[in-house]
């Protein structure tokens, strides 16, 4: 993470952060940090998972607050261009899966399916 500035500039400019919008449309349950780059980029360095709603399909998936996001849907999530990414993450319709690939401190890597929910 280069610059705290380049988080909060990502999350501001790309909505990363705002689960009402992003996430609740197609019921997922969770949101993320961000961290670019630049102050000025849109290119993602980092991703996390900054909260898991309650009951939510990300929490029944095993998803938790910390996990690293390392690959959605198969791309790669660094060097990335964040509004593809919050494109990708947006368009997920209910029933529909979504693949995170996951690091998760002393459990490695781990591969997340989210069946998202209406």
């Amino acid at each position: 993470m280069k610059h705290l500035s380049s988080v909060v500039y990502a999350l501001v400019l790309f909505g990363l952060l705002i689960p009402a919008t992003a996430f609740a449309k197609a019921g997922l349950g969770f949101s993320i940090s961000a961290s670019t780059d630049g102050y000025f980029s849109s290119t993602l360095v980092e991703v996390k998972v900054a909260s898991v709603k309650a009951g939510s399909p990300s929490e029944k998936a095993g998803l938790k607050a910390g996990d690293l996001i390392l690959d959605i849907n198969g791309k790669p999530v660094k060097g990335a261009n964040g509004l593809a990414m919050k494109k990708i993450l947006g368009g997920v319709k209910p029933g529909e899966h979504l693949l995170l690939k996951v690091q998760r401190g002393r459990e490695g890597v781990l591969v997340i399916d989210i069946v998202a929910g209406p």
